[in-house]
């Protein structure tokens, strides 16, 4: 298990914030602070979770978890914090981490749920962690401050609900989530009013938010080399850049033969043509809220030899032609 190396960026803040040097402690878990600057990069798990708890130690502050998410920045999540930032809503924000998290943490889930009043987010880490109070403290305060990063510093959960036992001083949990908590709860939940949920924030923006949206998806689809279908996914959008995608091309690109790969897509309950359509449907919908991309150039992007065959194909996936949704594109 990896995590995200520029994410470990507000530890480094943190660490410095309490008069501590940290790049001798980085350094003593093997961890070069030059990987935080490389936006490809992801750190050991078991590394980070070691330096967490030390710098924990190191500092002497109780609450060393909640506080982490004061120097937590967009940049620190690369591409998804920005499709964070520009987000329409808490609700669009949060349906991004949730299908993204593994850009954070390879095993972390982000389920999203909701009733008549409520959104609920849940997060788990599934794996065992070494100071889980620490861990949990920080995802619900990094969350509630990126939270006010686009929703305002008045907006506040309508209830958080913790795995942990209530500390003896719980004044301070109060003080930075200003709801009501919960604690000795079966799963770590951030509630969110469903009109606040549902609020058009003033600083969106749709066409940042898809195009940082893009960055992301090519990433996990070149990280996630152990996967057979992101390999191949990977190799489309390379392939599409280049002008020609075939699964001979593909097949060859992958060192393996056309009916050995369509063997392996079969295993995965999918195919060649699947994955060519979603590949040109994710990018089509992102290019499309490009307006400097004419639909000629998105076409012949794509992979069709005619505009006529990719507006068909949007209208497929869409429901209506490229055309049409230009128009709204602002």
């Amino acid at each position: 298990m990896t995590i995200f190396a520029p994410a470990l960026g507000a530890l480094w803040e943190q660490l410095k914030g309490y008069g501590i040097d940290p790049e001798p402690l980085f350094r003593e878990e093997g961890i070069e602070p030059e990987t935080m600057f490389d936006s490809g990069a992801r750190i050991p798990l078991e590394r980070y979770q070691r330096l967490d708890v030390k710098a924990a130690k190191l500092s002497g502050d109780p609450y060393f978890g909640l506080k982490g998410a004061e120097f937590c920045r967009p940049a620190h999540l690369g591409a998804l914090g920005f499709a964070w930032l520009a987000s329409s809503s808490l609700r669009t924000g949060f349906q991004r981490l949730s299908r993204y998290a593994r850009v954070i943490q390879e095993k972390l889930t982000i389920d999203l749920d909701e009733d008549d009043e409520f959104f609920y987010v849940r997060m788990d880490a599934h794996m065992p962690l070494l100071n889980k109070r620490i861990r949990e403290n920080g995802q619900l305060a990094a969350v509630t401050r990126f939270c006010r990063m686009i929703a305002g510093e008045d907006f506040n959960p309508a209830r958080i609900r913790m795995k942990q036992p209530e500390p003896e001083d719980s004044g301070y949990y109060y003080e930075l989530f200003r709801c009501a908590i919960e604690f000795n709860c079966d799963a770590t939940t951030f509630v969110v009013r469903l009109e606040d949920a549902d609020r058009r924030l003033t600083g969106s923006n749709d066409q940042l938010a898809k195009l940082n949206e893009h960055i992301v998806v090519k990433y996990l689809a070149h990280n996630e080399k152990q996967d057979i279908v992101n390999r191949v996914k990977a190799a489309i959008i390379d392939g599409l850049a280049n002008g020609v995608v075939t699964e001979a091309l593909i097949a060859d690109e992958m060192h393996t033969t056309p009916r050995n790969l369509h063997r392996k897509l079969q295993k995965e309950d999918t195919s060649f043509k699947q994955l060519l359509t979603e590949v040109r449907k994710e990018l089509a919908q992102q290019y499309i809220q490009d307006r400097s991309k004419t639909l000629t150039e998105i076409s012949f992007m794509l992979g069709f030899s005619e505009v006529s065959s990719f507006s068909r194909a949007y209208k497929g996936w869409t429901g209506k032609p490229p055309s049409e949704v230009r128009q709204g594109v602002a």
